[in-house]
């Protein structure tokens, strides 16, 4: 889902001609500027210390890793959504202190599809390019055991991770967050060009041209088809909790989160927002998370024998939290409890 949304402005070069001394004094007059200084916030969702490394050579590829518990083998994932890279989110900082408190350390990658990266990627990329962090942190940084948290398009990655990323490694997760798990799809669905802008992407796929770009009116960054079908497509890749989909295509895309709660002990929770900005009002988030939970547990068809026990997966509904919980006093505060809670928990 999309964190901010952006405009993209055209530039227009133009041509003055200053003295050396008048450029130099309104370079004074705008960096000593009262009013200037006043619009810089200090880093509004907190500053960090710990190691920057490189966990991928090619592309270049790097990653924070918070200081007093580096040493840990317990290491913490935050993965945001379309266009965040470090710091992705308001409770960053609060999720760091409560990793800290239940003996983890936050690790916040970048991975190619950071920024707006995202226009030209895949879930398939992304979950290769974790896999090599997550090798990276068991060979050089003493990991013994992963939690992921996903924010918005994150929590796609930890869905597809744990489905489709190395076995060996997928044992060692032990707690996957999901926060704001909204469909994009539903969302651009109420817009008023979305299905000639599907048809458009599709006619491009059908002519193997799929890596080309979207017209700009098609989508806030520049996008290929391939990511545009995988994002707004009925059943695109990146299509996992749309609530138009039936309990069975729902579970088919869920379940194994259940499953892998069954036989190595992962818990899942699921964090939804009352007022989360990006799904339609037209859905019952209530009970949109009921069936989320039902999912993954695969408890949607009682004749069927590999129902995971409901307890593998927890459920989190803010009333009045919004997409990042950046609105309502408190909402971030419960969120990360209740996951420093399960942090503890994982350890025991």
């Amino acid at each position: 889902m999309i964190a901010v949304r952006k405009q993209i402005y055209s530039n227009k070069l133009f041509t003055f001609r200053f003295s050396t001394r008048q450029i130099i004094r309104k370079i004074q007059k705008r960096t000593t500027s009262p009013t200037i200084s006043a619009m810089v916030p200090l880093s509004p969702y907190g500053t960090f210390s710990g190691s920057i490394f490189q966990y991928n050579t090619f592309p270049s590829l790097v990653a924070f890793e918070s200081s007093n518990l580096e040493k840990s083998p317990n290491k913490c994932i935050l993965i945001g959504g379309l266009s965040d890279g470090l710091i992705p989110t308001p409770y960053s900082k609060d999720l760091e202190s409560a990793c800290h408190e239940s003996g983890w350390s936050l690790v916040q990658p970048m991975i190619s599809s950071s920024g707006l990266g995202f226009g030209h990627g895949t879930l398939q990329r992304d979950t290769e390019e974790i896999r090599n962090l997550l090798n990276y942190l068991v060979e050089h940084r003493n990991a013994e055991q992963i939690a992921f948290v996903g924010h918005s398009t994150g929590c796609q990655n930890a869905v597809h991770f744990m489905k489709y990323g190395d076995k060996d490694l997928r044992k060692k997760v032990k707690l996957v967050v999901l926060q704001a798990p909204v469909s994009d799809r539903e969302g651009a669905m109420e817009t008023p060009k979305y299905a000639e802008n599907i048809e458009h992407a599709r006619k491009l796929q059908a002519m193997g041209q799929e890596d080309e770009m979207m017209p700009r009116s098609a989508f806030w960054a520049p996008i290929t088809a391939a990511r545009f079908l995988s994002l707004q497509d009925v059943g695109g890749d990146d299509d996992f909790f749309s609530s138009d989909f039936s309990d069975e295509e729902m579970a088919l895309r869920l379940k194994h989160l259940g499953q892998y709660g069954d036989l190595n002990g992962l818990k899942t929770l699921i964090a939804f927002s009352g007022e989360d900005e990006y799904v339609p009002t037209t859905v019952d988030k209530k009970k949109l998370v009921e069936r989320l939970h039902m999912a993954m547990t695969s408890q949607t068809n009682p004749d069927v024998d590999s129902q995971s026990s409901p307890d593998t997966v927890d459920t989190l509904f803010l009333e009045t939290g919004n997409h990042n919980l950046s609105n309502e006093e408190g909402d971030k505060e419960l969120f990360v409890d209740t996951v420093k809670n399960l942090l503890k928990s994982a350890l025991n």
